[in-house]
Order: structure tokens, then sequence, then C-alpha cells
């Protein structure tokens, strides 16, 4: 995915006031948190937010769907 696509979609996700979820995926230490923290820096700044919370969630680590659920029996 290009970085101008990823832009655009995170834009739109942003922008929409449908509760929606957003996965972004890629290689590890690609920039994936960099781009969404600096995507959604922008739109705050330029009043583009259409909700007024989100959620973020790193999978970093989580190598199967049991690891998922434990780490949710944590929370």
């Amino acid at each position: 995915m290009s970085i101008a696509v990823l832009e655009k979609q995170i834009g739109r996700f942003l922008a929409s006031e449908t509760s929606e979820v957003m996965s972004i995926k890629g290689a590890w230490g690609v920039g994936k948190t960099y781009a969404w923290n600096r995507y959604l820096s922008n739109a705050k700044q330029q009043h583009k937010i259409a909700l007024k919370k989100y959620s973020y969630v790193s999978l970093f680590g989580i190598n199967s769907l049991q690891d998922l659920n434990f780490l949710f029996t944590k929370i």
C-alpha cells in the first residue's frame, strides 16, 4: 500500500461518523504507528475528526488467537 493510499484511507476513517475498525498491516519497523500518529495529529489540527474517541491496539508480540484471548482476559 502506498503512503498516499494510507493517508487517504486514514483520513476517510477519521472523518467518518460511522464507528469502524481499521487495521494497518506491515512488517515490523516500517512506520505503521508513526504514520497513524502523524495522520491523526494532522487531522486533529485541521478539525477533520468526526468522533470524540478512538482506541488504538497494538498486536505486537501476539502470535496467535490464544495469545490475544489471554491478553484480553487480563484487562
